[in-house]
């Protein structure tokens, strides 16, 4: 990895959020800076909006933008109990606990929007969505009244699913992180994992031969929750697969199509922070 043409690479074609994430990871920024850059995307609702998932375009709020904010913080290590109290409360508005919550709105539409996006299923409300919210707000250390029903009812549906699609399985992870590990969670553990290893969209190879997630998006750090899903072998073959991506440009491709050169570009310079991230923290415990 040429660090330095991907910080470059970053500073050219980033948003201001990921030039802030950049310094808080490695030039000694703040998590106020990386805040402050993220609530710019935060509607008065209490939702995201303004394109913060790139392949919507939309300025609306979107529970496909919620889940992307929160991640993000997630992945930084950052609890806002301000800002997450005012998603919950858009989520909570948005949801019904006994379908789960639409990814993207009708509305949405309107806008530019990459062609995966213009699946109906992604306007119909499903748990698989909602889990992962429930478990990134409950991450955050909130207490909102609506939360703890919303957590029985996702654990339910996790008990009751047999999950097939990996971006899913990811989400719901998310949940099982945020609770107390007992051995019911330990068990939810146990059988997302062997679903992950049959789901659709996980690349255990590597390279991946497809687009997919990949060992490294479960465990992005080696004290990531998920990590002792994974043989160090694999592990270690995904960072050598990771590495090697870097493109002339010091930035990582991606592998679908976007609408439009912007989203591309930020697509781009969002999955070099990611990569970096990853290939650095992993470095340092080698």
């Amino acid at each position: 990895m040429d660090f330095e043409k991907a910080a470059n690479f970053i500073w050219e074609n980033g948003r201001l959020l990921e030039r802030r994430l950049f310094e808080y990871f490695f030039r000694g920024g703040s998590k106020d800076g990386v805040l402050t850059a993220i609530k710019a995307y935060q509607n008065e609702d209490g939702g995201f909006g303004h394109a913060l998932e790139p392949d919507l375009r939309t300025p609306e709020s979107q529970p496909l933008y919620v889940e992307f904010g929160l991640r993000t913080l997630y992945e930084a290590k950052i609890r806002d109990p301000e800002l997450a109290l005012k998603v919950c409360d858009y989520v909570a508005r948005a949801a019904d606990l006994n379908e789960g919550i639409a990814t993207i709105t009708a509305s949405s539409s309107r806008y530019p929007r990459a062609a995966h996006w213009n699946n109906p299923t992604s306007e119909q409300a499903s748990f698989d969505r909602l889990t992962g919210l429930v478990g990134l707000l409950n991450w955050q250390g909130i207490q909102h009244p609506w939360l703890d029903q919303a957590i029985g009812a996702c654990l339910n549906h996790i008990r009751s699913t047999e999950y097939e699609d990996a971006h899913t399985i990811l989400t719901a992870f998310c949940l099982l992180e945020s609770l107390p590990q007992t051995d019911e969670i330990t068990t939810l553990f146990s059988k997302l994992t062997d679903e992950l290893y049959q789901a659709r969209f996980f690349c255990p190879e590597a390279p991946p031969q497809s687009y997919g997630l990949t060992p490294l998006d479960f465990a992005p750090f080696p004290d990531s929750y998920c990590r002792k899903i994974f043989p160090d072998a694999m592990i270690h073959d995904h960072l050598m697969a990771l590495d090697a991506e870097q493109e002339e440009d010091g930035g990582w491709p991606i592998a679908w199509e976007p609408p439009g050169e912007m989203a591309r570009l930020e697509w781009r310079a969002y999955r070099t922070l990611k990569s970096i991230i990853t290939l650095e923290a992993y470095r340092k415990t080698a």
